[in-house]
Parts: C-alpha cells; sequence; structure tokens
C-alpha cells in the first residue's frame, strides 16, 4: 500500500482524538431540565473582532471579485470581505452543531443556542511546514428560551480544536486526507464543536 495512504489512515485515526481546551464553565441544570428541553435552532454570529483565518473562504471572495488570491488578501479586513467570508461559514457552522445536538435534545421547551464566534482558524499547510498550528474555533455558547429569548446557561469561549498534520510530510498526508470525499475541515471543527458543547450540556463527559 502506498506509503502516503498509510500516514493518512493514521492521521484520520489520530484526527478522531480532538484537542480541545480545558473545560471550566459551570453547568448547573439538572438532568429534568435537560431532558425538558427541545432544541429550536442554532443561530451564528461573529464578534466584531472575530478573527478568521480561512483560505478557501478568501479564494471564494476572490473569485466573486474576478481578482488574484494575493489581491483579495490584502482586502480581506474590510467589511465587505468579512461579511463575504462570514456569510459563507454561518450556515455551515450552523449545521455542523445542529447535526450533532437535535437528536439529543427533543423534549417539549424549545430551546436555541446562540454561538458567536470569536475566533476561527484553518493554517495553511505552508504555515504547518514552518510554524505549524491547528484548526480550531473559539465561540460563545449561548443556550436561551426560544419563546422570550432569556439566558438559560452560558459557556463563554468554548474552543473546539482538531489535530492537524504538521511539517512537510503531515502537511502533505493532511491534503491527502482534505482532499479525498468525506467533510471539509470546516465541517469538521464545527461537529467538533457541537460535540464538546453537548458533552458538556448533558454532563457526557468529553
Amino acid at each position: 500500500m502506498n506509503l502516503l495512504l498509510v500516514l493518512a489512515r493514521m492521521v484520520a485515526l489520530g484526527g478522531m482524538l480532538a484537542l480541545a481546551g480545558c473545560v471550566t464553565a459551570n453547568n448547573s441544570l439538572s438532568q429534568s431540565d435537560i431532558a425538558s428541553m427541545k432544541l429550536a435552532g442554532v443561530a451564528v454570529s461573529f464578534a466584531p473582532d472575530a478573527r478568521i483565518q480561512w483560505e478557501d473562504g478568501l479564494r471564494a471572495y476572490a473569485d466573486s471579485k474576478a481578482v488574484s488570491l494575493e489581491q483579495a488578501a490584502t482586502i480581506a479586513d474590510t467589511p465587505e470581505a468579512k461579511a463575504f467570508v462570514q456569510g459563507l461559514l454561518t450556515p455551515r457552522i450552523k449545521a455542523g452543531v445542529e447535526q450533532v445536538l437535535a437528536a439529543r435534545l427533543a423534549g417539549t421547551r424549545p430551546v436555541r443556542l446562540d454561538i458567536r464566534v470569536k475566533s476561527l482558524l484553518f493554517p495553511s499547510a505552508i504555515q504547518r511546514v514552518v510554524i505549524g498550528g491547528h484548526r480550531g474555533m473559539i465561540a460563545d455558547a449561548n443556550l436561551v428560551d426560544a419563546r422570550t429569548g432569556a439566558l438559560i446557561v452560558a459557556y463563554p469561549e468554548l474552543n473546539a480544536s482538531l489535530y492537524t498534520g504538521q511539517g512537510i510530510v503531515g502537511a502533505a498526508v493532511q491534503a491527502a486526507i482534505d482532499n479525498s470525499a468525506g467533510p471539509t475541515p470546516v465541517d469538521k471543527v464545527s461537529v467538533r464543536y457541537g460535540e464538546i458543547y453537548r458533552n458538556w450540556l448533558l454532563k457526557d463527559g468529553v
């Protein structure tokens, strides 16, 4: 078997063991409180100073403007460019988190999870070769009553990250994984964020 494919499988298995920040938020909800909840939806927003590093999004913006990726990078911090990239990310984050939570929150009280993204980083292959870096998202997670908007429980700055291939070999292996059929890196991080939140909310452990 091709060595690269063998390494790709090893990294894929390692990626299942996602890296995550320590759980520090307090969850005081009772099991009966949790059992009564039904997920009515997930809302995604971005902090004004949210840090986004996502080459695919920047490339899509460049294509929309018929400019080079290098030219797009010079205007990546403009309100228009930020709104464009955030618009691409929002439905994917929403879908990934809802996919994880919907089946576990099936009570009668409608609740909504408001996610406010503060950081979403997908370091490029070159960066991972030179200085390293893993993919991940940091976002506030506020569970609110869907009818009144009242806050039920908050998890500020929940950090979800995934192992990503480092160095020359690691970056090549990661590229092989990314180019294969399956969820995209954004989808994987979104699902992992949902998993960490679900485990914390339901007190299932990580």
